[in-house]
């Protein structure tokens, strides 16, 4: 039998660091639906009400088959190959690695450490350009001019104020946890394999982030610095999973 939901609070610690991908369809809604009569402001829930809550909360945001399962394979092989590049066990595996001991957060802070607090000279900003197209192939060709490199530094030096020394690991975590969902959908890995590698991110999360605002700052950060632009409704994701009264942010602690 499949284990497709968490058996421990470091599982369920793990999964919540994947909640954004999972609230980008607007699932906290329905599930206030169901729980919200025990939500009321004030009333402190009883045992069994937490558990019941927290019961349908797993169902909602920790399911490894996101709640839909083999429905969805062909849409999880298909975004796996188009935007993960990956197509079987092994390239799933490699990737999951590669997120884990570098990810985006490696290049973003070899990035900054290139930026001179005064701002970039012409010799600093030759350095950002080639280190921010190094491991782009070929056919990926960088438009950006001059001005827009020196926006992207000044953009970058200035999340210092938010993120600190954690950088951008928050969405690597939340790309990790999904990436292992779609991977286990798409039949690439099994359960066991999945747990086992959500659960190898968790030394490297451990004690890195505050609170879940420092975390979902890394997450917005890493996203934007992914994407090249912001995206207001990551944005608001993260507004809505940090103060939804059925928020699983709300229920567990960070690792």
């Amino acid at each position: 039998m499949q284990r497709v939901l968490p058996e421990t609070d470091l599982e369920k610690q793990m999964m919540c660091m994947g909640a954004v991908f999972i609230e980008e369809n607007h699932v906290l809604d329905d599930l206030y639906d169901i729980i919200g009569s025990d939500l009321q402001d004030g009333k402190e829930l009883t045992a069994d009400a937490k558990e019941q809550v927290l019961k349908e909360m797993d169902e909602y945001f920790f399911r490894l088959d996101l709640n839909w399962g083999s429905e969805i394979r062909g849409d999880c092989i298909e975004i796996l190959r188009d935007f993960w590049g990956v197509a079987d066990k092994t390239t799933a595996l490699k990737t999951l690695e590669d997120i884990r001991q570098q990810g985006h957060r490696t290049k973003f802070n070899v990035l900054k450490n290139t930026i001179p607090k005064g701002g970039l000279d012409k010799v600093s900003l030759e350095k950002f350009k080639q280190i921010f197209t190094f491991d782009f192939g070929d056919q990926q060709e960088m438009a950006l001019q001059d001005d827009e490199y020196a926006l992207l530094a000044t953009w970058m030096q200035k999340t210092d104020r938010f993120v600190g020394e954690c950088g951008v690991l928050g969405w690597d975590i939340g790309r990790l946890v999904h990436l292992t969902r779609l991977s286990y959908i798409a039949g690439y890995i099994s359960d066991d394999e999945a747990w086992a590698e959500i659960l190898k991110m968790a030394p490297i999360a451990a004690g890195k982030f505050k609170d879940w605002r420092e975390f979902a700052l890394s997450f917005i950060i890493g996203r934007t610095f992914w994407a090249g632009e912001e995206d207001p409704e990551v944005k608001k994701v993260c507004e809505r999973l940090l103060g939804h009264p059925a928020s699983p942010w709300l229920f567990y602690s960070l690792v």
